[in-house]
């Protein structure tokens, strides 16, 4: 069998367990590693960590990959690892991002939901508290803030990237006002990201008192993906006409990006491709399967997508080099991270029946 009959290949219960198996793993491997500082990026397979004291933005995605171990291999050790990664985030509770979104969902409300935490519970309404009283009623939105990169035009912007997590978070405990935030929320991407067709942009600008996108539509594969995954999390939670858009982004998706891995960007075709983004997307892809008429379509989808990143270079031994991440100011490339881990285990999960997508 040649290498590109093997990518298309279906994928196999026993390799998919193998993959999970060894992303768990390499947790333990990773954690050595680190100390007591965060994960932030790693450049292959017994390369060193760049470690962050305080994790930036990415250190939810790694308490998150604890709590998937924790769910998976129901061991009280890895519960008390993840729940004890989880509470040294709070102090980022008070950070101006709206990235606090990411942090906080992933490294908190996913262990509330997973395992009942009530300590991560506790965490994840105090970061929604948070954020209610961040929501900008000018811009009837949570706008991206100054911290972790927003800058000065921070408090006029909106990002397509916590989308998901900041509606989990206001879903949480089911209560009004918080689910009227988080539709606010939505419709406010929808006026600053939303495009033609299903392509969305990553980012969004308030002037002159009207939200204009930041960049192409559909141009950066990630931003997409991160719009799948809320405009999934929207549409379970809010039914019409979310269901619909969601399927939308969905099938531009589908009519945008090879079956084999998606580009980073669209308008750099010879340029690095994103696995995370495919992982993300597989993820998102895999929730909405269930219900949309082209259901079997997105699971294939999925799936090659999968086959691709476990079976090819840049999956080694659960080191999965996927993460088209910027290391400088002017270098992007692709190196591990927990929020790459992280998708693609969640993905795998799913693919699996061990876990469902909608819960992510």
């Amino acid at each position: 069998m040649n290498a590109l009959s093997r990518t298309q290949a279906p994928l196999q219960s026993a390799e998919v367990q193998r993959a999970i198996d060894q992303l768990l793993a390499r947790l333990e491997l990773i954690d050595a590693a680190c100390g007591e500082g965060f994960p932030l990026y790693c450049r292959g397979l017994d390369q060193p960590w760049k470690v962050s004291a305080g994790g930036s933005w990415l250190g939810g995605f790694w308490a998150g990959l604890w709590w998937l171990r924790a769910y998976c291999r129901a061991a009280d050790q890895d519960r008390q690892q993840a729940e004890q990664i989880s509470q040294r985030l709070a102090d980022k509770l008070d950070s101006d991002t709206h990235h606090r979104s990411l942090i906080f969902w992933y490294g908190a409300g996913l262990g509330a939901r997973l395992l009942g935490s009530e300590p991560a519970a506790e965490l994840a309404r105090q970061a929604s508290q948070r954020l209610a009283q961040a929501f900008n009623p000018l811009l009837a939105a949570i706008p991206l803030g100054r911290d972790m990169g927003g800058g000065e035009q921070g408090d006029q912007s909106l990002s397509i990237d916590p989308l998901a997590a900041t509606l989990h978070l206001f879903a949480m405990d089911a209560e009004p006002r918080s689910l009227g935030l988080g539709r606010q929320q939505l419709h406010s991407s929808f006026r600053a990201c939303a495009g033609p067709d299903g392509a969305w942009s990553s980012h969004g600008r308030f002037v002159q008192g009207q939200w204009q996108a930041g960049d192409a539509p559909g141009n950066w594969s990630r931003g997409q993906a991160w719009a799948m995954l809320g405009l999934g999390v929207g549409a379970e939670l809010y039914g019409a006409p979310f269901t619909a858009d969601a399927q939308r982004a969905a099938g531009y998706w589908l009519r945008s990006r090879a079956l084999a891995g998606p580009v980073n960007r669209l308008y750099e075709p010879q340029g690095a491709d994103d696995p995370c983004a495919a992982a993300m997307a597989s993820l998102s892809l895999l929730g909405l399967a269930a219900t949309a008429a082209d259901g079997e379509a997105m699971r294939l989808q999925a799936e090659a997508q999968l086959a691709a990143i476990i079976r090819g270079g840049d999956f080694q031994q659960g080191c999965f080099v996927g993460h088209c991440y910027r290391t400088a100011p002017a270098v992007e490339q692709k190196v591990e991270t927990a929020c790459g881990s992280f998708f693609l285990l969640a993905a795998l999960l799913a693919w699996s029946g061990k876990i469902d997508p909608r819960w992510i």
